[in-house]
């Protein structure tokens, strides 16, 4: 046997976790007899049906994922709590479940555990290679996570990870949309969650002014001043927050600053934000809270007014 086609096999096997197919290794010469020579030999398994694996391969779930999806033929693409590891998403690094898709025309049984989703075929935007493993694009994850796991994990860890890289809102939602059909849970649900982000900029005025009325109101929350200037030592104004508790040294901000002002906007606001540290205060951006009642986010000011009480 050439050591080429062996070579060219072992290099294959490298790339995808030590798993291929027989029509990728007939493509580089190692034909039908040299298989069945080195399953004899015993240095080669066959899990699925014309899908091969080097033995002695460390047994991973990437390895068993890989494998999975190839047994799957060419409609199979990783998917769902499965894709989501691979897109190493917050709350998914530790998940062992082997989930693969396949076209609605390709009615495929696995075994070993895999759970299997019958799908429509994908558009070319909702497939990407992670890892070696064809997998469902981000934003399709998103929307296939919401009939597989909970609305707060979901909206809670899976979709905030997103919005912390930095993905496009709307890209998520036309995915969301366009897939959306009556009945259908997961799309149902993302959407559900993208309707209560705020837009991007800063929090609704009528939100910001009820929560403004109800800190004033609030016993549990010291005087507030509009627009407060906060200053270091020398006197110099470093910032201006929208809100300042002078008597606790807490500003409230009317925006989200990681997720409202972007990549290029992101490092400004970090620099002000050390220079506020310096001087001894702390901000919290209301952007991120602003998909919660009024009241509610009251209730978490209160509780930093007094945790910033017991600090100074």
């Amino acid at each position: 046997m050439p050591n080429s086609a062996i070579h060219a096999v072992a290099e294959l096997a490298a790339s995808q976790h030590s798993v291929f197919t027989r029509s990728q290794a007939a493509a580089l010469a190692f034909d039908r007899r040299r298989t069945a020579t080195a399953l004899a030999q015993g240095w080669l398994a066959e899990p699925y049906p014309g899908v091969l694996t080097l033995r002695g391969a460390p047994a991973t779930w990437e390895h068993d994922l890989a494998a999975a999806v190839l047994a799957g033929g060419d409609t199979a693409i990783a998917s769902h709590r499965a894709a989501a590891r691979l897109h190493r998403l917050d709350g998914f690094a530790r998940t062992t479940t082997l989930e693969v898709s396949v076209q609605r025309t390709h009615r495929w049984q696995f075994d070993n555990g895999v759970v299997a989703h019958h799908v429509t075929p994908f558009d070319d935007d909702d497939i990407v290679c992670l890892d070696g493993i064809r997998a469902t694009s981000l934003a399709r994850t998103l929307a296939d996570l919401g009939s597989v796991v909970s609305d707060r994990r979901l909206v809670g860890r899976a979709l905030t990870d997103a919005r912390r890289r930095g993905r496009s809102i709307e890209r998520i939602r036309a995915t969301a949309e366009r897939l959306h059909r009556p009945g259908q849970r997961g799309t149902g649900v993302l959407l559900r969650h993208l309707d209560r982000i705020p837009s991007e900029g800063s929090v609704p005025d009528s939100w910001f002014e009820e929560l403004v009325a109800r800190c004033l109101e609030d016993r549990r929350i010291p005087d507030i001043v509009p627009q407060y200037r906060i200053r270091d030592r020398a006197g110099h104004v470093v910032a201006r927050t929208d809100l300042g508790i002078p008597s606790v040294r807490l500003g409230l901000e009317a925006h989200s600053r990681r997720f409202h002002f972007g990549p290029q906007a992101e490092p400004l606001d970090e620099q002000r934000d050390l220079r506020v540290a310096a001087c001894g205060w702390e901000l919290l951006y209301l952007g991120w809270y602003a998909t919660k009642s009024p009241e509610i986010v009251v209730r978490s000011v209160a509780d930093v007014v007094a945790a910033r009480r017991r600090e100074l």
